[in-house]
C-alpha cells in the first residue's frame, strides 16, 4: 500500500487494525444565473505523508461493509465533510466502509464518495480476506418470491410445505 500504511492501530485510533493517511481535495463549480450558487464536493482524495492528515482506520467490526465496498463495480471513499459560511470545507472522516458511510448519511452528515485509488484496493482486500467471514446461511432466495409467483405456482409451493412441515405450511393456522 502507499507510504503512511500501517498495522496494529495507530496513535490516534488503537482499535484500528491497519491504517493510512490521505488527503482531501475539494472542488468548488459555481452556478451562473440569477444567484450565484457555490456547489463543493469532494474531488480525489490522495496518500500523505503528513502527520495531521486524516486517517483511513480499518477496524475488525467493520470488515463486512469494507466486503460489501469492494464488491461493488467502482469501491469508494467516503468522506464526511462540513462547511461554515463563507467558509472551505473541511473533511472531517474517512471511511471505506458502507456500513459506516451509510450511519453518517443517517444522522444527516454531508458524505461524498471518490472512486477508491487503484492502490488501496489490495490493502483493504487483504483486510477483509483476514477478518470477515459470510454468516452461515445467509445468502440468496432460490426462486422468485411468493407474492410474485403465479398461483399455481404459489399452490405447489404451499403444498410442498404442508407435506414437510406435517400438514401445514409455517405460520400458518388450520382453521
Amino acid at each position: 500500500m502507499a507510504a503512511g500504511a500501517g498495522e496494529s492501530g495507530a496513535a490516534g485510533d488503537p482499535q484500528a487494525v491497519a491504517t493510512v493517511s490521505v488527503e482531501v481535495a475539494f472542488e468548488v463549480q459555481v452556478a451562473s444565473g440569477r444567484w450565484a450558487l457555490e456547489q463543493w464536493r469532494v474531488a480525489s482524495i490522495a496518500p500523505s505523508e503528513d502527520p495531521q492528515a486524516l486517517q483511513i482506520a480499518l477496524h475488525r467490526d467493520e470488515a463486512e461493509g469494507c466486503w460489501l465496498n469492494l464488491t461493488t463495480d467502482e469501491p469508494s471513499v467516503f468522506v464526511l465533510w462540513r462547511r461554515e459560511e463563507g467558509e472551505s470545507p473541511r473533511a472531517i472522516d474517512v471511511t471505506v466502509s458502507y456500513a459506516r458511510a451509510a450511519g453518517w448519511m443517517d444522522g444527516g452528515e454531508q458524505v461524498d464518495r471518490v472512486p477508491m485509488p487503484e492502490p488501496m484496493r489490495p490493502w483493504v482486500a487483504e483486510f477483509v480476506d483476514r477478518h470477515y467471514r459470510p454468516e452461515a446461511g445467509r445468502g440468496k432466495r432460490r426462486g422468485p418470491k411468493p407474492s410474485f409467483m403465479r398461483g399455481e405456482e404459489r399452490e405447489r409451493m404451499t403444498e410442498e410445505e404442508r407435506r414437510r412441515f406435517g400438514g401445514t405450511a409455517p405460520g400458518v393456522v388450520k382453521p
